[in-house]
């Protein structure tokens, strides 16, 4: 029974996978032609013409998508925290997942990404500064910025980033197709990196959930569109962060700080973990800290769904706690689904953002209403730190 559910979800993943990378090309922007190979061009505008000229048809394919990949997360966890499901199996699943979507197009629900390909160029082709100019001082001259967004503004990416982000330009001798899948190449070394990392660190609270805690973070629906789809840098931020966090339950507080710093240099949200580090407390007070730096942003800013990467992987590291495991689920397919109005207007109109803040907080509020119902879980308490 065990192998055949193993191979249930293993399928699942697989189908939900490739059902994902499809639909991302149907989004692929129409002032882009991913390819000069005819039979590639007449597949890619077939593609388009759901995406755009479907759209009732296309939001149907997405959520559908959204449905399964939960359902298979849903079977899957409950192998996991009953022990029936190994970390061998888990690998086996991240891989193959790995190497579909790394192959979606990047730009199916962010177009970050293509900010990140252009601020490599704006440093290795025009010899600019991109804090200073902006990608829509080479409109006319660039093509890229015929498919961009934000265009009107500086980059907003810290200086580490940027740094990593020339490599892929570097080695995809600044032909767009290959630089943005050596960039997505890029980010998913990241996110395998966090993985690996995530279970450093679940061997050391209790290794025989080291299964369920990786499984919790990195095969969550919104870590893999976020990170293997969108391509979102928040990943780095994570992986680092997840390094130091090992190094801090070894003790090795000089490599701990020092791959904290490497997370903070690359997005500035884990600064709010030194206090953690200075008072040396445990990752219940990290988790806290991720939190309230969130709150801090939101404040200012809307909901956007890679801000909840940053959450995800401390959650994971409190696994034992099922209230808040099932919150940080149900908020993550709120976030998930929250793509879907876009999918079906097509613009970020009054509309669209109603139905996405509906989606979003309509979540958050569900996840909170569920703190009221019972868990059923055991009295086991895993080692803390």
């Amino acid at each position: 029974m065990s192998r055949a559910k193993n191979n249930v979800i293993y399928i699942g993943y697989v189908l939900s996978s490739v059902a994902l990378l499809l639909f991302s090309y149907t989004q692929v922007d129409l002032n882009l032609t991913l390819s000069r190979v005819s039979m590639l061009q007449g597949a890619e505008k077939a593609f388009q013409h759901i995406g755009y000229f479907e759209r009732p048809l296309a939001t149907s394919f997405y959520v559908g998508i959204v449905v399964m990949l939960f359902t298979v997360y849903y079977v899957l966890l409950t192998g996991t925290k009953k022990g029936s499901i190994s970390s061998a199996m888990i690998w086996r699943v991240i891989f193959v997942v790995t190497a579909l979507l790394v192959l979606s197009y990047p730009a199916a629900f962010s177009y970050d990404f293509f900010n990140y390909m252009f601020t490599a160029k704006t440093v290795l082709v025009y010899h600019q500064n991109p804090y200073v100019v902006t990608p829509l001082q080479f409109a006319g001259l660039d093509p890229w910025t015929n498919f961009m967004r934000w265009t009107h503004l500086t980059t907003a990416y810290t200086p580490l980033w940027i740094g990593l982000s020339l490599l892929p330009y570097v080695l995809g001798f600044g032909y767009f197709i290959l630089v943005m899948f050596a960039m997505k190449c890029m980010v998913a070394g990241f996110y395998l990196l966090a993985c690996w990392a995530i279970t450093r660190v679940a061997t050391s609270i209790d290794g025989k959930k080291q299964a369920h805690v990786l499984a919790l973070f990195a095969l969550n629906p919104l870590i893999l569109i976020e990170s293997l789809v969108s391509g979102h840098n928040d990943i780095v931020l994570v992986a680092f962060a997840l390094l130091s966090v090992g190094m801090y339950v070894q003790k090795d507080m000089l490599k701990a700080w020092f791959f904290l710093a490497c997370s903070i240099a690359a997005k500035f949200m884990t600064i709010s973990m030194i206090p953690v580090y200075l008072f040396r407390r445990g990752r219940q007070y990290m988790l806290g800290a991720m939190f309230f730096g969130l709150l801090i942003v939101l404040v200012r800013r809307e909901f956007l769904p890679w801000y909840w990467v940053w959450i995800l992987p401390f959650v994971a590291l409190n696994f034992e706690k099922v209230k808040l495991v099932r919150f940080a689920a149900l908020v993550s397919f709120g976030l998930v689904l929250s793509y879907a109005p876009y999918t079906y207007f097509g613009e970020y109109s009054k509309v669209e953002q109603l139905w996405k803040t509906w989606i979003i907080w309509g979540s958050v509020f569900l996840g909170a209403f569920s703190f009221l119902l019972p868990t059923g879980g055991s009295s086991h308490r895993p080692r803390t730190y």
